[in-house]
């Protein structure tokens, strides 16, 4: 059963984005699954340390596989944390604070359109 206030759909690779987070720049970064509000993202283990304090991601930029890039204003809402000294990854759950109309109308189409029935 959906827990989420607003619906999502799971991704494998349709999606990337971008963003500078604490004076970092994240790049390639994988969307795992997506909604209009918000999205979660893999990051690699390291990157635990700038997710602290629920921080705003600076000059965010989603990507969407057919070329369409979208510029955001997003925040980390939660963020996973190792399970294990083997882990490599953890997950952060983005939440979006401006989306632009054309954005969040494609997100939503695609999320209605792979969304199982």
């Amino acid at each position: 059963m959906e827990k989420r206030k607003h619906s999502r759909t799971s991704l494998v690779s349709d999606y990337t984005t971008q963003f500078n987070l604490g004076g970092k720049d994240f790049n390639r970064i994988q969307v795992s699954n997506i909604g209009t509000h918000g999205c979660c993202v893999k990051l690699p283990i390291g990157s635990a340390q700038y997710l602290k304090g629920k921080p705003v991601l600076e000059n965010m930029i989603l990507f969407h596989s057919d070329a369409k890039k979208y510029s955001l204003k997003g925040k980390v809402a939660w963020h996973g944390e190792a399970s294990g000294p083997k882990d490599q990854w953890i997950t952060a759950g983005v939440e979006f604070l401006e989306t632009p109309v054309d954005c969040e109308r494609e997100i939503s189409e695609y999320v209605i359109a792979t969304v199982p029935k």
